[in-house]
């Protein structure tokens, strides 16, 4: 039996997000990470804290990211802890992504971070409050061969 590869490497794909990032008026943010060609299947998602986020003056008490697509927002990872304490290195959701969420791109797509804040508003609107903070969002996957893509 002749054998033959099916399939390509695995690929990787990885945002940094900083603090400064942060700045809604709210205790949301929606941060674009970076966008998977058509033909994606993602396999694992990644949260390292290189710098853990912090807020000294306006009652932040947590921040956490989870990673996803619109409209299913914790498609790769659930909510990670990205807030105080010492910088952490490939933080991962223990079951995510499900295999239900390992679905092809049918058309390029973007990835997403939703962070969110507990006690207080991430900032102004033009600044933020967080006064430290960098993660960085790892995506592996594979890109599939899809007609008329």
């Amino acid at each position: 039996m002749a054998k033959s590869a099916v399939g390509r490497n695995l690929l990787r794909a990885n945002a940094v997000v900083s603090y400064t990032a942060l700045i809604e008026a709210a205790t949301t943010s929606t941060q674009t990470l970076f966008n998977l060609p058509a033909g994606a299947i993602v396999q694992d998602c990644f949260v390292d804290t290189v710098i853990p986020f912090a807020d000294t003056e306006t009652n932040i008490t947590a921040v956490q990211v989870k990673v996803g697509v619109s409209g299913s927002t914790g498609a790769y990872t659930g909510n990670v802890n990205v807030f105080t304490g010492t910088a952490t290195a490939g933080s991962r959701a223990s079951d995510v992504p499900a295999t239900s969420t390992k679905r092809v791109f049918s058309a390029a797509g973007d990835v997403i971070g939703t962070f969110s804040a507990t006690g207080a508003n991430f900032g102004s609107g033009s600044a933020t409050a967080l006064d430290a903070g960098v993660c960085q969002i790892t995506v592996l996957y594979y890109v599939l061969s899809i007609a008329g893509a």
